[in-house]
Order: C-alpha cells, then structure tokens, then sequence
C-alpha cells in the first residue's frame, strides 16, 4: 500500500513534467505555423497592393506619353497580373466600378458593399465572410487609395484553404497530444515501478533484519530477565547498592523486552506476515476490559480514569476487526494518556455515535499536552515530544506508531488536538 502510493506520487509527478513539455511544444508549433501562415496572407495582400500600384503607374505613363486619351474617365484595366484566388474592386473618382474577372466575380458586390461600410482598421486587413450554400469562404481585405486622383480600391485574398488547413492541424496535435500524454503517463508509471525497485529491495532487507534481529534478542533478553527475577528473590541478602544496581537492571531489561517486542510488532505489519482474523468486536465490551486491566496502573500513578459508557448501548457499538489489535491500540492510547498526565489528573473514555453508522471512541486526558508544531510527528517511529521525560518514562517512541499500523489495518481514521499544560483528546472514528 504504502509502495502504491509512493508509485502515483511519483506517477503524477513525472507525467505532469511531460506532459506541461508535450503541451507546450504543442502549442509552441501550432503558434509557428499560424504566426507562418498569416505572414504569408498578408505578403500576399502586400504583393497585390504593389502589383496594383505597378498597373496604375504603367498607366499613368502611357497616358503622359500620349499613348492613351488623357481624360478622367478610367478605361477597362488589364488585370492578367491577378492571381486565381485575388479579386479587386476598383471604384474611380467619378463613382464608377471596375471589378477583376475571376471566380469570385458572384461575391465582389458583396465585397465592395461590405467595404464601404466598414473602416479599414488594419494595415494587416480586415476578414471577410461569404456564405455559398453550406460553404462559407473567407476573405482577407484591404483598401488602398491610388495617386493622382485615381479613386480607390478594395483588394482581396481567398484565405479559406488556410483556415481549413490551421483547422486540421489543430485537430490532428489535439489527437496527437492525447495520444503522447497517454504515453507519457504509461511511461511515467512504469519507470516510477523501476525507481521504486532498489527501495523496495532495501525496505524489505531492513524489515527483515528488524525481524531477525528482533527474534534472536527475544532469546538473551528472556534469560536475562529470569536471572534478574531470580537475583530478586535474594535480594535482601545484597547490599544496599547492589540492590539499586538490581533494581535498574530489571527495568532496563523490561524496557528492552517491551523495545524488541515493538520492533517485532512493526516489523510483522510491515511485512504484511500476520494474517489477522476478522471479528464483530463490541467496542463498549473490549474498552471496558482494558479500562479494568489499565486502573491499577492508573490508582499507582494517582491519576483518575473514568469510563464513560453510552446510555443506548445496542448494536450501534459493533466494529469488524481483529480483538486482539482492537485491545493492544486502546491500551497504548490509555497507557500513553496514563503516563504523561500527573498525579491528580484524569482520563476519561467516552463514545459518540453518528447518522452514518460510524462508531467514535474518544480518549481525553488532561496532561501536559502536545506543542502544535509537534502534532504532525506524534505517530512517527522513535519519535518522542520530550525525549527527556520518555525515556524517564520508559518510552521509546514506538506506542504511537504501532496504533497507527492498527488504525491503518482497521480502516480506521484518527484526530488529535492537544495544547500544552491543558490536555489531549484523541478521537478514533472506526467503520461499523
């Protein structure tokens, strides 16, 4: 689970790096060609307006020769320099018309009519749109005025085949990109599973050395322990330093044994080895028992512990779940409450119920509290607030952390809130 995780993590991460990569190229070409594209156009309306201006200078200078009538009424131009896709509309001084012959000669009074009404805003043109049937042909036009008073003319390009062309490309890097996006993502998944092969190598060798090792101290460790509770049977016979050196010997050996038996606890679970049995567990029941099991603990400490059961105790308080986790979690959150809360101090278990089937157990203390910046790592391994005091305590920053295992196995959701000098409230909402 945690290794799946890790691989969408690192899925999501390397697949957004490619695909912001493939999206800008994209993008970054089809801006290319469009910027491509309308560069063309307007050289193209550029060459037609020089070309024009050409043909009425030619003309100027056949009439100043005396090679034409000079005289204000404008003659048919020859317009044998005009492309298949260009179409001017020439309208002299005196209003009259001359439109170039060519296959848009349907549409040209549609043009010059448009023209007219509309301001050239645009040296780069202006769009035009004809509708022919279900075809709609676009235009780009622009209008120039000839010298010595030759009127003025609306000149146009046919740019549909580019619109469809820029249409086609958009639509095939549309498909492209979902394409190489589908392949980025596939490609991030599988080198994040090559990544994450060396790690899993080492996570497993690590958890399998905590496991072994944890299984050959459990060995000294027991003899050691008998033969300290063997040296406290004569006890009284020792001196009175020896029975101080005794008496810390012991509980460092039962720290240790709790230590090697939380390592191989951790281990186990993260090795996935223990195959837990499912249970209907009364929660109300089980609490109760490890409130009874924890109270001497509590009475030595001097530290009251209330158990606060539910006035409609019915079916309500069932969870699925192993018993025996079910009890080693509720007695590491007691033990722990227990433990940082003085003497005079409280602890009190309660329950609340939901619409939504769902069954809470809370635990509050008033202890010594978690700093805030604190609260995020409580439930990491060796991790202790005060490291200090846990260790004066007998802790080694384990309890939390198997809790968490066991919540995670539950399917369960834990919330903390604490402050400092007031007290904890842990609350564990478990799925019926």
């Amino acid at each position: 689970m945690m290794f799946d995780r890790t691989r969408k993590q690192l899925t999501i991460f390397f697949g957004s790096i490619l695909g912001v990569v493939i999206i800008l190229i994209t993008a970054f070409f089809y801006l290319i060609l469009q910027e491509t594209l309308q560069h063309n156009e307007i050289q193209k309306l550029e060459d037609l307006k020089n070309k024009m201006s050409q043909q009425w200078e030619h003309r100027m200078e056949e009439q100043k020769k005396g090679k034409r009538p000079m005289e204000h009424e404008v003659k048919n131009v020859e317009w044998i320099f005009l492309l298949s896709d260009e179409l001017i509309v020439w309208v002299s001084p005196d209003e009259k018309t001359q439109i170039s012959p060519s296959r848009y000669s349907a549409m040209s009074n549609q043009l010059l009519n448009w023209a007219q009404r509309n301001e050239m805003k645009s040296g780069k043109g202006e769009r035009f749109y004809v509708e022919t049937g279900e075809e709609r042909q676009t235009f780009l036009v622009s209008s120039q005025i000839l010298n010595d008073a030759g009127g003025v003319y609306w000149m146009a390009i046919d740019i549909t085949s580019n619109l469809a062309l820029l249409d086609t490309i958009r639509l095939i890097l549309l498909l492209s990109t979902i394409v190489l996006l589908s392949i980025a993502i596939w490609l991030a998944y599988f080198f994040a599973g090559k990544a994450m092969v060396p790690i899993k190598k080492s996570y497993y060798q690590q958890v399998e050395f905590t496991t072994n090792a944890s299984h050959e101290l459990r060995t000294p460790l027991s003899v050691i322990h008998s033969s300290v509770e063997l040296l406290e049977e004569c006890k009284d016979a020792l001196p009175e330093f020896e029975q101080h050196v005794l008496d810390s010997l012991q509980d460092e050996v039962k720290r240790m044994i709790r230590l090697v038996e939380s390592l191989l606890t951790l281990a186990r679970s993260d090795s996935k080895s223990l195959q837990m049995k499912l249970d209907k567990v009364d929660l109300v029941q089980v609490s109760h028992q490890i409130y009874q099991a924890i109270q001497p603990l509590a009475l030595k400490k001097g530290v009251h512990l209330y158990h606060d059961l539910p006035e409609n105790n019915h079916g309500s308080n069932f969870i699925i779940g192993n018993i025996d986790q079910i009890k080693q979690l509720l007695y590491i959150l007691l033990d722990n409450a227990i433990k940082y809360t003085p003497s005079g101090g409280q602890v009190k278990i309660s329950y609340r119920g939901s619409h939504n089937g769902k069954t809470t157990l809370q635990i509050a203390d008033t202890g010594i509290g978690i700093p805030k910046d604190e609260l995020a790592r409580i439930f990491e391994r060796f991790y202790r607030v005060d490291k200090a005091r846990s260790r004066e305590l007998g802790g080694a920053g384990l309890g939390l952390s198997i809790a968490a295992d066991i919540i995670s196995n539950l399917g369960a959701y834990i919330h903390v809130t604490s402050e400092e000098g007031k007290g904890s409230f842990f609350e564990i909402e478990f799925h019926a």
